[in-house]
Formats: C-alpha cells, structure tokens, sequence
C-alpha cells in the first residue's frame, strides 16, 4: 500500500519534468508515447485485478439480520466487507509467496478430502446397473474445508428420510438436489420463513465425516455450488484480458529492446503469483457468503477433536505465527469452540504425513523463488550499471538464495540431530525471511527511486497497442 502510494505520488511529481525531455527525443506524433501516470496507473491496476479476481476467501460467521435496523445492518456490512476484502487483499499483496503457499496447501487438503469422503464404500448406494462408484469431488473438500456447513442450534429436527420423500436425488450418492440446508427445523417463522436458530460453530472435516457417515448430512451438489459462487463473467473477463494485454505489451517491449520501469517489473510477478493461485483454487467456491444451515446433534468429540482442542488451547502468542508461517496452522485449531473458519484456514493434518504438513511451505519457497526470478528481467536496465542498479541486483540474489538457503540449513540441522534441528529452526524461520524482507525492501526502494528519473525509452509507446482496450 505505501508502495502505491509512494509511487503515484513520484509520478505526478515527475510528469511535471517529462514534456520538456519527452519532446526533444520522441516522435512527433502524440499517441507514440506513454506518461509517467498512465505507467503507474496500469501497473497499480493490474496488480490490483489480479489479486482481487485470485483469492478465494473462507465462508464467513453467519449473522441474521432480519429485524435489525439499517444502521446495526450496515455497521454489519462494513464489518464483513473489511474482514472478507479488504484483509485478503491487504495479506496477499504484502504476502503473495504465503497466499500461494496456503492456497497449495488448501488444493492438497481438499484432494485428500475427497479421496478420504469417497473411500466410505457403505455411502456409495449404487444400483445393480451402475458399473462404476462416484464420490466427492475437489470442489465439495473445498468447500467443507472453508466452512461450507455450519451447526445451528434451535427448531425442531426433521429427518433425512423425511427430506427424502420431499426433494428427491440426483444421480450421485452423495448429493442432495434442490435444498441449500440439510435436516431444516419444522417451525416456520410467521408461516413464510423457516426458523434461523442460532449459529453456533462450522462443522470441520470429521463432523462432516460423520453426519455423512450417519446418513445425516448429503453434500450440494456441482449446480448447487455454483449457485453459491458469487464469480462474474464479465469480471473475470476484463481482468483477463488486462493481463494479457498487460502481459504482450512487457514481452513486445523486450523484444524490441524498449526499456521496461522496475514497477512493470515487480507487476509480472505478481501477476505470475496470482496465476498460480487461480490454479490452486480453481475448483474452490468463490466468495461463498453464508453455509449451509445443519440442524443435528453431533457425537463426543473424536480423538483429533480432542487433541486439537488442548493445543489450540495451550498454544502460546509466539507459535500460532509460526504455525501460520509454514503452514500447519490446522493442528491448532478447533472449529467446535469458533464461530468462523479462520481465514485461509486449510483443515487438520494427522501426524505422520510430512508431506501434508510440508506442502504449503514448499510452496511458499518455491513462489518466493519465482517472484524473485522475475526480478532478474531487469538485470541490465541501465548501462552502464548504477548503485541503483546494483541494488536492485543485490536485493534480487537476496530472495532467490534466501528460500533454499532455509531448506538446506533445515535439513542439514535435522539429520545432525534432532533438538539441534528444532533450535536451528527455529532461529532460521526468525532470520531468513527477515533477510528475504530485505531484499524485497531493496528492490521496492530502487523502484520508487528510479520512477524520478526514467530512461527516455521508457515513454516510447507502442503504436498499435493504444487500439487494444485496457485500464
């Protein structure tokens, strides 16, 4: 955000300087050039498209709101709206490499969800012509994972069986067609309205497992999801074609060695960053804003239920950021005693599987590596180098040797021994991303410095890109 700023603020000052040199070495022609304003405006855009179209946030607590006021209702809203869009979007232009590595860490989680959901062979209620089983899909671990079901307490049950008879199935096992509420109370609310209740806590993978397993719960299905996803076309299609546009006019400047500003630089990756995001949680539900409604008495709680419980409530200010930090945040946390998913929350990880637990910081390493090899696109932008120059070259190594440079160090620490390997953990997930700040603080600083003082190349415009429509 300062970034933005800081660079608008350059650009408006520098614009002021810019005619006078612009018309002694540019064309004649006006539409052959690009200001100082217009480059940051773009880049600023893109990054902001980008991240906004790319993170799919976590299902939200519920609140009713029918009865109250417009001012409680709209002090509600602003809430919801600073929670749900502004923090995400916040988180994820300071942090992109982490967002990158929690949305990995959701793809796996939600793959071995459904794999688990689907291995439940006394769910698949098949018929005898049916030659092969469905299970869940991606799409529904995302969205148990995100806090899809949600416990509601009051109204009276009624039964599955009875929903049976008034709804009907589709063809899959274990989807339930045209209700968005599973077990809904009788009681109507002035004979219009079903009864709220109150929410109480969201349903984590083994209460969902369960209510499954019971026959108590069926999941939406794929139409049923896509109702609750708030995505639009038109959106997503001009944030599209910004970036490819955006994309086309970097690669046509480099190749017709016209010079590119750092901030363009910086925007590639982000926006590289926020493709693989898209990726990742491309079968996730987009911006879902209230669960599904359960109305049931869940069990004691299991075995994880139990352990999750003592160390969410035993875990200490300094490890929930760690936790955070390489991705096992899941192991402290108990749904049971929230009332909403935390945000970019990715589900328990049983203890034995090192590769669940590791995923989500091997990929933040690898996102942070290919944020900085962007950076080396303007290794020789000026010529001869400057100190401007060859601080953006020092910052650059900084962040690609950092990430590697961490997971040598672990496992180099790990198999010495194993209270070594703890300790030295511990000091490096302190330090090195500290020197990754540095480095990224570097590069930052060099590009707001440089947005002063911009070769003249740097406004040489494309002549037949201005036709293409962008922001």
């Amino acid at each position: 955000m300062a970034l933005a700023v800081a660079a608008y603020s350059l650009s408006v000052r520098a614009s002021q300087d810019v005619p006078s040199n612009r018309g002694e070495s540019l064309p004649s022609c006006a539409d052959q050039h690009r200001s100082l304003p217009g480059i940051v405006f773009t880049c600023l855009t893109t990054i902001f498209l980008c991240i906004w179209s790319s993170v799919h946030i976590n299902v939200p607590e519920p609140v009713d709101t029918r009865g109250l006021n417009s001012f409680k209702r709209l002090k509600i809203w602003i809430k919801l709206f600073v929670r749900r869009n502004v923090v995400p979007v916040i988180i994820a232009l300071v942090f992109p490499e982490w967002v990158l590595g929690m949305a990995v860490l959701q793809f796996t989680r939600a793959t071995q969800l459904a794999k688990k959901i689907g291995m439940m062979r006394d769910l698949v209620l098949l018929s005898i012509n049916d030659r092969f089983s469905l299970g869940a899909t991606r799409r529904q671990g995302f969205f148990i994972l995100m806090g899809g079901f949600h416990l509601f307490g009051g109204g009276q049950v009624q039964s599955v069986n009875k929903a049976r008879t008034n709804i009907g199935y589709s063809n899959h096992p274990l989807e339930l067609v045209g209700e968005s509420h599973h077990a809904p109370p009788e009681k109507k609310r002035n004979g219009i309205e079903e009864e709220f209740g109150k929410p109480l806590h969201p349903l984590d993978e083994f209460d969902v497992c369960h209510c499954i397993d019971t026959g108590k719960l069926l999941l939406p299905t794929s139409a049923e999801l896509d109702d609750k996803c708030k995505r639009d076309g038109l959106a997503r299609f001009v944030v599209v074609l910004q970036t490819l546009w955006f994309l086309a006019q970097c690669a046509l400047r480099k190749f017709r060695k016209l010079s590119i500003t750092e901030l363009e630089i910086i925007t590639l990756g982000y926006i590289l960053l926020t493709m693989l995001m898209n990726v990742a949680w491309w079968d996730k539900p987009y911006w879902v804003k209230f669960p599904v409604r359960v109305y049931e008495t869940l069990p004691e709680r299991t075995n994880e239920q139990k352990v999750l419980k003592k160390k969410m409530e035993k875990v200490n200010p300094f490890g929930l950021p760690i936790a955070y930090a390489i991705g096992i945040q899941g192991e402290y946390v108990d749904l049971r005693g929230m009332k909403r998913v935390p945000m970019f929350h990715s589900g328990y990880v049983g203890a034995g599987n090192y590769f669940s637990k590791s995923v989500g910081a091997q990929a933040t390493i690898i996102g942070g590596m290919l944020f900085a090899a962007v950076h080396f696109l303007a290794w020789s932008s000026s010529v001869p180098p400057d100190r401007t120059q060859y601080l953006w070259r020092l910052g650059t190594i900084l962040m690609i040797i950092v990430p590697p440079a961490t997971v040598i160090a672990l496992c180099y620490a790990a198999l010495i021994d194993p209270c070594i390997g703890l300790l030295v953990g511990t000091l490096l997930i302190i330090s090195l991303p500290l020197c990754y700040w540095i480095g990224r603080g570097m590069t930052i600083l060099v590009t707001v410095k440089t947005l002063k003082s911009l070769p003249i190349g740097t406004y040489r415009g494309l002549e037949w890109f201005a036709f293409f429509p962008h922001i």
